[in-house]
């Protein structure tokens, strides 16, 4: 599964790469102007036609800078706009919704409209009608006044955000990317596939309700969708990407894939630059990854690493997210967290770090296999030198020999 020389290198080559340094900065962000209009948008579905407020690009005649996604070869032009359906969540800095995708309209709706305003219909000038697809999108919606107010004072970023989609790309069926960003004068738009199975911690929640809370997924659907996730780290780490709060509640499901999302925190890790002796680079141009200088205590404490949450010593940003997907398998399997935070003062992490996970599990009244009980207890390993790369991880036998069973179907989100 691995072919990637960046999941490979131990701490301690890491570590003999020179001193620990800071982060590297994302490419600046690329975005169009929006507008917020109330459009005619004729509904296919229903045959009907109403004026509906929606979200597009202000000047469609305009290139936009913007890596151009696949995504828009579904729609019979580059005019496309967005339809609010529901909110899905709020958000620090806003919300996220669901939105329904229109493409433009050609035909008697169209022609009207063009008519009563004065112009020949197919003319240039006619005022745009909208027809509804049955495409869906997720828009995170934040507010500039907030993005302001906050910015800087929270670990997670908004505009950090933006730079690390739009540099991660839509290359990983495994890795939430960007379609388009957009902004008004109000607002900023973060325009991204529409995930419909919601996220994976739900999943392993109707596991955990179905067994009275006595365990948690099949070993087998659990191999399923903890392949897929280490298939999205190594995306990740391939291009020099650090999560930095990877969860199940930060893993979102599409029919029969899963997708690691929520780029907020996400550090971009320094490498050697081979041309320039004592300079920084990236993952792109660079060959020896370096350990960070403490960055924050961040994440969610079921999930975070011991280095993080001590926040003290240099660190590799592939083992935190090594550590945290760690914390994934055993919430998977069990049901439940491995611990309440990642110090020796929280009895339960300390059972774990000191090799006592498979015993403690056993004394609760809950098994699994020896060969997952092995991956669990060299992931979960105090001493970053002391865990399993990610090209261990995906070599190792519960990961590559096991049986996989797929999802069952589950009500859209």
């Amino acid at each position: 599964m691995n072919n990637s020389p960046h999941a490979s290198p131990s701490f301690q080559e890491i570590e003999n790469n020179g001193e620990p340094t800071r982060p590297q900065e994302f490419p600046a962000p690329v975005t169009d102007k929006a507008v917020r209009v109330r459009a005619f948008v004729v509904n296919l579905d229903l045959g009907t036609r109403d004026v509906i407020e929606v979200i597009h690009r202000q000047n469609f005649n305009v290139r936009s800078r913007q890596r151009r996604s696949n995504f828009f070869d579904n729609f019979n032009s580059h005019f496309v706009a967005y339809m609010p359906v529901r909110k899905l969540q709020d958000a620090i800095y806003g919300a996220v919704w669901a939105m329904r995708v229109l493409q433009r309209h050609y035909g008697e709706a169209a022609d009207e409209a063009a008519i009563t305003t004065g112009f020949q219909p197919g003319s240039a000038e006619a005022p745009v009608v909208w027809e509804t697809t049955h495409h869906y999108v997720a828009i995170k919606v934040m507010n500039w006044a907030k993005i302001h107010s906050l910015r800087g004072s929270i670990l997670e970023d908004p505009i950090k955000e933006i730079k690390a989609m739009q540099y991660i790309g839509n290359s990983s069926p495994h890795v939430l990317g960007l379609i388009e960003v957009l902004e008004d004068s109000n607002c900023l738009y973060a325009i991204m596939p529409y995930c419909r199975g919601g996220d994976l911690f739900g999943v392993v929640v109707d596991y955990a309700d179905e067994n009275d809370g006595n365990s948690g997924m099949p070993e087998p659907v659990a191999r399923y969708w903890f392949r897929q996730i280490l298939k999205g780290l190594l995306y990740l780490q391939s291009i020099g990407v650090c999560h930095r709060d990877l969860s199940l509640e930060n893993v979102m499901v599409d029919t029969n894939d899963c997708l690691i999302i929520d780029m907020g925190m996400c550090l971009y890790v320094p490498y050697n630059d081979p041309e320039n002796p004592g300079m920084i680079t990236n993952a792109t141009r660079g060959t020896a990854r370096r350990l960070m200088k403490p960055q924050g205590t961040c994440g969610k404490h079921n999930y975070m690493s011991p280095e993080i949450f001590a926040n003290r010593d240099a660190f590799d940003g592939f083992a935190i997210d090594l550590w945290a997907a760690g914390s994934i398998l055993y919430i998977m399997l069990t049901g439940f967290p491995p611990y309440d935070q990642a110090t020796r003062a929280d009895e339960k992490f300390d059972i774990i770090v000191a090799g006592g996970l498979v015993a403690q599990l056993e004394e609760w009244g809950t098994r699994m296999s020896p060969d997952a009980g092995d991956l669990l207890q060299s992931m979960l390993q105090l001493d970053p030198r002391d865990r399993l790369s990610l090209a261990e991880v995906m070599s190792h036998p519960w990961v590559m020999l096991g049986e996989v069973m797929p999802p069952r179907p589950r009500a859209p989100f």
